[in-house]
């Protein structure tokens, strides 16, 4: 059976089809690209469910170290080093950490999605092209800084931390999983 593309002439096929020409693929989607304001992202909860998302991998390193605080300090009690150990872990690691990634993150909108702004389009964006469309910042607007900001930043650069942990990890398991295989593991 013959297909009645195949059959029509190419110039008819391509007048049919107003939005494919000479140069392009008909099945490439075109994205269209629409300037944008990236206005900083405010969390739900004053970010209580970024510190919830987080909390695993933030419990397990503030063990670690409150344990190597308490084993390295001539302070004879334990409970005053943990008490210590977590009040530096707390401004001295969670802190700058979170903030840190999250500033690394929202300095590159392009390069990870646009994580951690909401996106407004400078143009109208009709729904039938809204999951086509690629947005471009054009500017950017940061909150005020203030306490309640900051640990906010820190609670989502925590969550950047533990997505990269797991991505990383994900990667290095690979060689790994092969070399346990080459001792004889799993088999």
């Amino acid at each position: 059976m013959e297909n009645v593309n195949d059959s029509m002439p190419a110039n008819e096929n391509i007048t049919k089809n107003e939005s494919i020409t000479k140069n392009e693929n008909p099945n490439h989607l075109q994205r269209k690209e629409v300037p944008s304001l990236l206005v900083e992202a405010t969390p739900v909860a004053n970010g209580l469910f970024n510190w919830v998302l987080a909390s695993p991998m933030i419990l397990f390193v503030g063990w670690l170290w409150v344990d190597l605080f308490a084993f390295f300090d001539p302070i004879p009690w334990y409970w005053l080093d943990a008490l210590l150990g977590t009040l530096i872990y707390l401004f001295l690691i969670v802190l700058p950490f979170g903030y840190l990634a999250h500033r690394l993150v929202t300095s590159f909108p392009s390069l990870f999605q646009n994580a951690g702004w909401d996106v407004q389009p400078l143009e109208e964006v009709r729904p039938e092209e809204q999951y086509t469309v690629k947005y471009v910042g054009v500017q950017k607007e940061r909150a005020d800084t203030n306490k309640a900001r900051i640990w906010m930043r820190a609670a989502q650069g925590w969550v950047y931390i533990e997505i990269a942990t797991i991505l990383i990890g994900a990667i290095v398991m690979i060689p790994l999983f092969f070399s346990a295989m080459d001792f004889g593991f799993g088999q």
